[in-house]
């Protein structure tokens, strides 16, 4: 068999394999979005403290080691039933992308959409103090 066959059915071999890893993950791309889009709300958060921490993809892992952005905020959270109102104040570790944690300031008011433990969008801030 010559060479140039062998290199034909190793690139059909590798594109087949590329073309489906990648249906897989913009299928988990948009499972992540419609999760998100549901379970989205938006709350006003007071920034205390904001990191990059480079951790493992799955817990158990050593490698690789991705960057993470983590936010670490303090939350008030209200509930109300049968008239009786109960409020608290908790602090959070928020996840977020590049490009919201540039926008995120310590020692600030942000009003942010958050689902989860995940800040999709930061809508706005004030400073406090």
């Amino acid at each position: 068999m010559p060479w140039w066959t062998s290199t034909i059915i190793i690139l059909v071999v590798l594109g087949v394999a590329y073309y489906f890893l990648y249906r897989k993950m913009k299928q988990r791309t948009n499972d992540f979005n419609k999760m998100y889009s549901a379970h989205k709300e938006v709350r006003e958060i007071f920034v205390l403290n904001k990191k990059i921490v480079k951790q493992p993809i799955r817990p158990g892992l050593k490698f690789p080691r991705v960057k993470t952005y983590q936010v670490t905020a303090r939350v008030t959270l209200s509930q109300a039933k049968k008239g009786a109102s109960f409020s608290t104040t908790q602090t959070f570790a928020f996840m977020t992308e590049k490009k919201e944690y540039e926008k995120i300031q310590v020692n600030r008011k942000y009003r942010v959409e958050i689902a989860g433990n995940y800040i999709g969008k930061v809508l706005g801030g004030k400073k406090v103090g």
